[in-house]
């Protein structure tokens, strides 16, 4: 299996855990297997991933920006903390949306990018170009729900698939930011199994387990230094250590078994069309 496996974090409803999910699922990976590479990129202009991965202080040599144009995400990578690659986020995210010109121009890319391991793309609580590129691109898509509205949100990125002719199965719901002390009475007795309940009535597939709510992992994320740190170093005490392990789990051994990734598929796909366009009769002139 050559090319990165791309795993795509999306939800059009901010405050679900987006940036969490992705930035420590990235380390807990790196963690799990310790050859395996591992990148994450952001079409935020929040700069979470470059605060948390950045060593030193020295200026980015190329963004996201340079990506979306064209240049090979090989040639951008930064190795930031814990091992876990970064591509630099880029500040006008305006500027990125218009020089994006289609849904594939992320997925074309790849296609041709010598980058192996896994790249974490983390996206904007929309579903604008930036993050159809994402999705468009992802062999894996994790969904972060904690809520009814969020859940109901999910509509639209199954939609979404179904216009590109892209299997739903790829999509991955995860309830996060859960709190453990709400309890229901009758069938479903905490908001995760209430959640879960509802996507499997709407036919959405879920992963296993779930994220906490928890103050000690959002307090990682402010302090005076204005550094964010990982679960995995700051937060071994809470459960949320544990549930983190245990997606990071899953989402490995669904690498592993994947046979045909979706960077291949798009060369494929590209290789194809030029044969067509080399072997098309050429125009004749009018008489």
């Amino acid at each position: 299996m050559t090319g990165p496996y791309v795993i795509t974090i999306s939800s059009e409803k901010g405050g679900v855990g987006k940036t969490t999910l992705a930035t420590n699922l990235a380390i807990y990976l790196k963690a799990l297997a310790e050859e395996l590479p591992v990148t994450l990129l952001s079409f935020d202009n929040h700069f979470s991933v470059d605060r948390m991965f950045r060593i030193g202080r020295a200026a980015a040599t190329g963004t996201v920006r340079e990506l979306l144009a064209g240049t090979r995400p090989e040639d951008l990578v930064e190795l930031g903390q814990y091992g876990v690659q970064f591509i630099p986020s880029w500040r006008d995210v305006e500027e990125l949306r218009r020089a994006t010109r289609t849904v594939a121009d992320l997925g074309l890319v790849m296609a041709t990018s010598t980058l192996a391991g896994v790249v974490i793309i983390d996206t904007r609580p929309d579903l604008d170009i930036l993050t159809r590129n994402a999705l468009f691109a992802a062999d894996r898509v994790i969904v972060p729900v904690k809520d009814a509205p969020s859940l109901e949100n999910c509509r639209h990125l199954h939609e979404f698939f179904d216009r590109c002719g892209l299997p739903r199965r790829t999509l991955r719901l995860l309830p996060c930011l859960i709190d453990s002390r709400i309890r229901f009475e009758g069938p479903f007795k905490n908001t995760n199994e209430l959640l879960r309940a509802y996507a499997i009535n709407r036919g959405y597939r879920c992963l296993d387990g779930f994220i906490s709510k928890s103050p000690k992992v959002e307090s990682l994320n402010t302090n005076p230094e204005g550094r964010i740190y990982p679960v995995l170093t700051y937060g071994r005490n809470t459960e949320v250590h544990g549930q983190f392990s245990e997606i990071a789990r899953q989402v490995y051994a669904d690498m592993l078994k994947t046979r045909s990734l979706r960077a291949q598929d798009i060369a494929l796909s590209l290789k194809n069309h030029e044969e067509r366009d080399q072997t098309a009769p050429a125009p004749q002139n009018p008489a």
